[in-house]
C-alpha cells in the first residue's frame, strides 16, 4: 500500500470515528439535557392539573345538593379521571370507578399525607385493576369526622403529551443525523480526488467548519442546560421558549449542513463544467423574487423586480433549475441581509446572446480590500452581522460555483456605505 493510500485510509477511519463520536454526544445531550427534564416538567404539570380538579371537586361537594357518588361520577366522566372519597380510617366512602377496593387506604402515601393536612402525591400500580396511576390527594370536608379526596389518572393518559414530545424529538434527531450522514457521504464521494488536494481541502474544511459549528453547538448546549434548569423549577413556559430557541439553532446547523452539501456537489470536478441541463432563468428569477417579497417587507425595504426579457424571447441558460435557484436565492438573500434601509432591486435583461442578472442594494457596501475575497468559502466582511442574520458564509461561494457551471461570469460593484451591485452574465443556451 502506498503512503498516499495509507493516509487516505487513515483519514476515512478518522472521519467515521469522528462522526460516530458526534452522533453519540448529540444523543447524550438530547436525552439527558432535554428529553428527561422536559418529560419531568410535563408530568409535574399533569400533577398540578389533578390538584386543580381536586380543589374544584371539593367545592362542588360542599355546594351541590347531589349525592357524593353523583358529583364524583360527573367530574370523572368529563375528564376521564378516577375520583375517590376516603374516610379518616382509610375506608372508601365513594368512588367514581366500578372497581371495588375493600382494602384500607390509610397507609397509601398520598392518603397519609392528606390526612396530615397537606397535599399528597404518588405514582404506582393500583391493586384493584392493575393499572399504573398518578395520584393526588387533598384534605376534604365532605364528612364531619374528616376525609380525603383523591384524584387519579392513568399514567398512559398523563404521559400522552410526553410521548408526543418524545417521538417528535426522536424524529428531529433522526432527521439531523440523516442530513449529517448525507453530508458525510458526499464528502466521501470526493475522496477519489488527488490526495494532496484532499488533504488541503480537509485542512481548510476542518478549520473553517469547526469555527462555524462552534456557535450553534455552543448555543444548543447552553439552551439544553437552561431547559434543564427551567424544568427543575417547574417553569414549563420558559422551558418551551428555550425549546423554540433550540429549534432555531438546530435549523441554523441544518442550513450550514445543507450549504456544505450544495458546495460539495458544485465543486465536484468529475462533472463537466458546462451543464447539459437548461432552464428558463426568467421564471427562476420571478419565483425567487416572489418567495422573498414577505421577507423584504418585514425588513422594511422596498423590493422591486425589473424583468426586461420579452415574453416571446427565450431566456434559457446552461444551468439546472436547482443550480439557477441556488444562485438567485443566495444573491437576493445576501442583498436583503446586508441592507438596513432603502431597498433591493432585481433586474434581468438580454445583451445579445447573453442573459444579465443584476441584484442591486442600498446596503452597507463592501470595502475594496475585501471585494476580491468575498466569493471564498466562509469569508465574511462583517462577521458579527453575518452571524446575527444567520448566514453560513457559503452563500457567495455557492453563487460563484453555480455561475461557473453555466459558463458565466460574476462581477461586483460596491461603494462602502452606499450599496452593492452583483452582476451575473450567462450565455444563452
Amino acid at each position: 500500500m502506498s503512503p498516499s493510500s495509507k493516509r487516505m485510509g487513515n483519514w476515512r477511519t478518522s472521519f467515521i470515528m469522528g462522526y460516530a463520536v458526534i452522533v453519540l454526544l448529540l444523543s447524550a445531550v438530547w436525552l439527558f439535557f432535554l428529553l428527561g427534564p422536559v418529560s419531568h416538567a410535563l408530568e409535574a404539570r399533569q400533577r398540578e392539573g389533578l390538584v386543580s380538579v381536586a380543589n374544584a371537586t371539593e367545592v362542588a361537594l360542599e355546594t351541590s345538593q347531589l349525592p357524593v357518588e353523583d358529583v364524583l361520577d360527573r367530574v370523572a366522566s368529563s375528564d376521564n379521571l378516577r375520583l375517590t372519597l376516603i374516610s379518616s380510617d382509610g375506608e372508601v366512602v365513594a368512588d367514581s370507578s366500578d372497581v371495588v377496593d375493600p382494602v384500607s387506604h390509610a397507609q397509601r402515601p398520598e392518603v397519609a399525607a392528606a390526612l396530615q393536612g397537606s397535599l399528597g402525591f404518588d405514582r404506582r400500580i393500583s391493586e384493584s385493576d392493575g393499572i399504573e396511576y398518578l395520584y393526588v390527594a387533598i384534605p376534604s370536608k365532605a364528612r364531619p369526622e374528616g376525609a380525603v379526596l383523591r384524584v387519579s389518572m392513568p399514567v398512559t393518559q398523563a404521559h400522552a403529551a410526553v410521548m408526543r414530545f418524545r417521538w417528535t424529538s426522536f424524529a428531529l434527531l433522526a432527521i439531523t443525523f440523516t442530513l449529517a450522514a448525507g453530508g458525510a457521504l458526499l464528502l466521501f464521494l470526493r475522496a477519489a480526488a488527488p490526495v494532496s488536494r484532499l488533504e488541503r481541502v480537509r485542512t481548510d474544511f476542518v478549520a473553517n467548519a469547526s469555527h462555524e459549528l462552534k456557535t450553534p453547538v455552543a448555543g444548543i448546549r447552553l439552551l439544553s442546560e437552561s431547559i434543564s434548569l427551567a424544568s427543575e423549577e417547574g417553569d414549563v413556559e420558559v422551558a418551551g421558549e428555550f425549546a423554540r430557541q433550540l429549534s432555531h439553532e438546530s435549523e441554523r446547523l441544518q442550513s450550514l449542513i445543507t450549504d456544505l452539501m450544495d458546495l460539495s456537489r458544485l465543486e465536484d470536478e468529475t462533472r463537466p463544467t458546462l451543464s447539459s441541463d437548461t432552464c428558463d432563468l426568467s421564471s427562476v428569477v420571478a419565483t425567487s423574487f416572489e418567495t422573498r417579497r414577505a421577507h423584504a417587507k418585514e425588513a422594511g425595504l422596498t423590493f422591486t423586480l425589473d424583468n426586461r426579457v420579452p415574453i416571446d424571447s427565450p431566456c434559457r441558460v446552461h444551468l439546472s433549475v436547482a443550480n439557477a435557484t441556488l444562485m438567485v436565492d443566495n444573491l437576493i438573500d445576501n442583498a436583503i441581509a446586508y441592507t438596513e434601509q432603502g431597498g433591493v432591486e432585481v433586474r434581468l435583461f438580454l445583451e445579445g446572446q447573453t442573459a444579465v442578472l443584476e441584484v442591486i442594494d442600498t446596503g452597507i457596501g463592501i470595502p475594496p480590500a475585501d471585494q476580491d475575497r468575498i466569493f471564498e468559502r466562509f469569508y465574511r466582511v462583517d462577521t458579527m452581522r453575518s452571524r446575527e442574520t444567520g448566514g453560513t458564509g457559503l452563500g457567495l461561494s455557492l453563487v460563484r460555483h453555480a455561475v461557473q457551471r453555466g459558463d458565466g461570469a460574476i462581477e461586483l460593484e460596491s461603494v462602502l456605505g452606499e450599496g452593492s451591485t452583483f452582476r451575473v452574465r450567462l450565455p444563452l443556451a
